[in-house]
């Protein structure tokens, strides 16, 4: 399950950087999109060690203190995570005209880069909780369900990435942003309402409140 999903990750982002390549013969989208991408880079190595962090802690705490003390604890990296991803937002955003022309010093390579790097600082955001989340589905061996969100979340960006929306580097990055966002959702989900630590409760109506009782 883990190479499946692999696999149909390196398809679909071979399939984004094909469709940039592939809109001007200059080259200049294709440069543009590279120097995103490696910018976008720098952020993910933090996300890595967030999803490595959950893939560690998460199924250590389970084992040594129970089903409720692991959901605090993935509970809290989500949190960090989500936390993390906003302040790699804002960084990468504060840092655009800075990095750019540290890859490029053409002028309309550095203006193509703009909104998709734009786009790209979104992108740290919304993979918050995406690396949290699957570094706790990697810790708790839950490789088939992640497979699965994975393979939906691909198929929606190489949809994307098929349709006339994907005309501009612009789309291609928002193609990216579709899949992570699918992601993104997918994973809290599964954590909150589907894993092996979903919360079981119930809902009780006293009046007009209510009280959510665990069980």
């Amino acid at each position: 399950a883990i190479l499946a999903r692999q696999l149909v990750l390196n398809i679909s982002f071979i399939t984004a950087a094909g469709r940039a390549q592939s809109m001007d013969p200059t080259g200049v989208m294709a440069a543009a999109y590279g120097i995103v991408m490696q910018i976008y880079s720098m952020g993910i190595v933090v996300h890595l060690a967030i999803q490595g962090t959950a893939a560690a802690l998460v199924p250590s705490a389970k084992a040594t203190s129970g089903t409720s003390k692991a959901r605090n604890v993935a509970d809290r990296i989500f949190i960090w995570g989500s936390i993390i991803g906003i302040l790699l937002g804002v960084t990468q955003l504060l840092l655009l005209p800075v990095l750019v022309p540290l890859f490029s010093t053409l002028p309309e390579v550095q203006e193509a880069v703009k909104a998709p790097a734009l786009i790209s600082s979104l992108l740290h955001v919304i993979n918050g909780p995406v690396f949290a989340g699957e570094g706790t589905m990697l810790g708790l061996g839950s490789f088939k369900a992640l497979a699965t969100i994975t393979t939906i979340s691909v198929s929606i960006m190489v949809a994307l990435l098929k349709s006339p929306m994907a005309q501009t580097l612009n789309g291609v990055l928002l193609s990216i942003a579709a899949f992570s966002l699918f992601q993104s959702l997918a994973v809290v989900v599964y954590h909150v309402r589907i894993g092996p630590l979903r919360r079981r409760g119930k809902f009780e109506f006293f009046g007009k409140g209510k009280v959510l009782q665990q069980e």
